[in-house]
């Protein structure tokens, strides 16, 4: 059971921390990846056009990426020679792969009051990896569960995660920088909630335990136990996920001015900056 729950691990990190890439966004006319009348202008207290544009903003990210900074298209997002060590007895390398699935995210809700400077936004997103990778371990703890045995593997991974329900809420304001005025979102008092409301499947071949192949065997164990392995060993995964999907939002927000995004005037709602 532990060399399986190791092995979950490890097809885990292929698919959460490939996603763990800071994003840095510039926006203006020339100077944008994209032209900003694609964003809707909203009502302060729209909320639903104000999902939309969360939903906008998720969407150009994905088909456009930010190539002027070095970040890809976020659909598919290509990964390459990404090396893991798992629970310090599994090393991993991700030698090439493709992330798909981000640009149809669907957000379920967002509301900000402006009176608490609250926010909340619930996504659900369906997301698949497949590449290539080498996994190797000689840990005496996996051995000690494999019969003595080793554990490397040098092929071909997939897995689908189906529903993943991401929520968010965190603090913002309105701040004027030298007279243009953005949305600032503050991290020190975010909360996060995730759940799977669909399932995981997972599929590797040429994995061996010793001199055996046994692909199946272990994706077999992996599929039908995912709820508890991922209860038991997916939060650091999953909290690289959150600080990856959260960043890039508050980034966009913290970088593109307010009036592209707002038909209000945001003049008595925004603070100085420092």
């Amino acid at each position: 059971m532990f060399l399986n729950k190791s092995l979950f691990l490890v097809f885990t990190a292929f698919v959460l921390c490939e996603s763990g890439f800071d994003f840095m966004f510039l926006f203006i006319n020339d100077e944008f990846s994209f032209s900003v009348e694609q964003l809707p202008k909203c009502k302060l207290n729209d909320d639903n056009c104000k999902k939309g544009l969360i939903q906008t903003v998720l969407k150009i990210l994905a088909k456009t990426g930010l190539p002027e900074k070095g970040i890809p298209k976020l659909d598919p997002l290509s990964v390459s020679n990404e090396s893991f060590k798992i629970a310090d007895v599994i090393d991993l390398t991700l030698v090439d792969g493709v992330v798909k699935g981000i640009k149809d995210c669907t957000v379920n809700r967002f509301t900000a009051s402006i009176e608490d400077e609250r926010a909340t936004i619930e996504l659900t997103c369906d997301v698949t990896i497949k590449g290539r990778y080498k996994v190797f371990s000689d840990s005496p703890l996996v051995k000690t569960f494999s019969g003595g045995d080793t554990v490397k593997g040098e092929g071909n991974g997939k897995v689908k995660i189906e529903k993943m329900f991401l929520r968010f809420d965190f603090d913002y304001f309105f701040q004027d920088r030298d007279g243009e005025i953005y949305v600032k979102c503050k991290n020190d008092k975010l909360k996060y909630q995730y759940d799977i409301k669909g399932k995981m499947l997972f599929f590797a071949d040429n994995l061996f335990v010793g001199g055996k192949e046994s692909s199946k065997v272990v994706m077999d164990a992996m599929n039908q136990n995912w709820k508890f392995l991922m209860s038991s060993f997916g939060k650091p995964f999953m909290d690289h996920a959150m600080d990856f999907v959260i960043k890039s939002i508050h980034t966009f927000f913290d970088s593109v001015p307010a009036k592209y995004m707002f038909a209000d005037d945001l003049t008595e709602h925004a603070r100085k900056s420092d």
